[in-house]
């Protein structure tokens, strides 16, 4: 008798030891980033006060614009580019540059600037600018000095300049007079399966808050020095702002498959 009971709780332990058991992370509780313990960046949104920046607008040939414009977006007549060169002293992972080309488009009747191409130079805002954001960061450096009132930027990567930007005679601005178009960029993730390109592609849309503190507009001038930002020439200069401002790296105001 006693044989059989002990026979009857081995069974018993053995079918427990069969049964799966389960791990408990919720996607309610999954890493911003790998590696959970020591991400390269917090998640947004990210405040950044102090920053200084520099835009130029100008005209452009329609032919690179509808090359790189995706279908549901059109282009603006006439045709128009941006490049700004930022400066940000403090964010959560510390100082950083971002200088950016964007494509002026149209998401219906509004007004929007697709990101084209874009340098940064630090490893913690590169990886977050293109991971959450979707900016098409490549590391580069950028040099941005104010000079008699005005501004000049140096836009480099792997030490050949990418474009050479500055604003001279400049004067004093109100701060509704500047204007930054909501970003739009392609944000995407690669497939591991053959035959497959994307896990994701979609569209999202960064507006940020803006509270400019001081701003002066002047003549601009681009150089691209023959580099591959030339893509997109400049025909006509439209404006030259340089300000400084609070801004901040929000939530997308919204995402759209591509």
């Amino acid at each position: 008798m006693k044989s059989c009971s002990a026979s009857f709780v081995l069974v018993a332990i053995n079918a427990r030891s069969l049964v799966p058991d389960y791990g408990r992370l919720t996607q309610t509780r999954l890493p911003h980033s790998a590696p959970a313990v020591s991400p390269l960046y917090p998640p947004p949104p990210w405040k950044l006060p102090g920053a200084r920046v520099l835009k130029l607008l100008f005209e452009t040939d329609v032919d690179p614009v509808l090359t790189w414009l995706p279908p549901k977006l059109s282009r603006s007549s006439p045709p128009y580019a941006i490049i700004t060169a930022a400066q940000f002293p403090q964010s959560p992972v510390g100082p950083f540059s971002l200088a950016a080309q964007y494509i002026g488009c149209r998401a219906g009747f509004f007004i929007r600037a697709l990101t084209l191409q874009a340098v940064c130079d630090t490893a913690p805002a590169l990886a977050a600018l293109r991971e959450v954001w979707g900016y098409p960061c490549t590391p580069g450096q950028l040099e941005l000095e104010e000079k008699d009132g005005g501004a000049i930027a140096y836009i480099t990567s792997g030490g050949s300049v990418l474009a050479q930007l500055s604003l001279t005679g400049p004067s004093d601005i109100d701060a509704d007079a500047v204007r930054f178009d909501p970003v739009l960029n392609i944000r995407s993730v690669p497939s591991l399966e053959d035959g497959k390109t994307h896990e994701l592609l979609h569209m999202v849309q960064i507006d940020p808050d803006n509270e400019i503190k001081q701003s002066v507009r002047g003549a601009g001038s681009i150089d691209y020095a023959r580099s591959a930002w030339g893509i997109l020439p400049v025909r006509n200069m439209i404006s030259a702002v340089y300000c400084t401002m609070d801004t901040e790296l929000p939530l997308a105001r919204f995402t759209v498959p591509y």
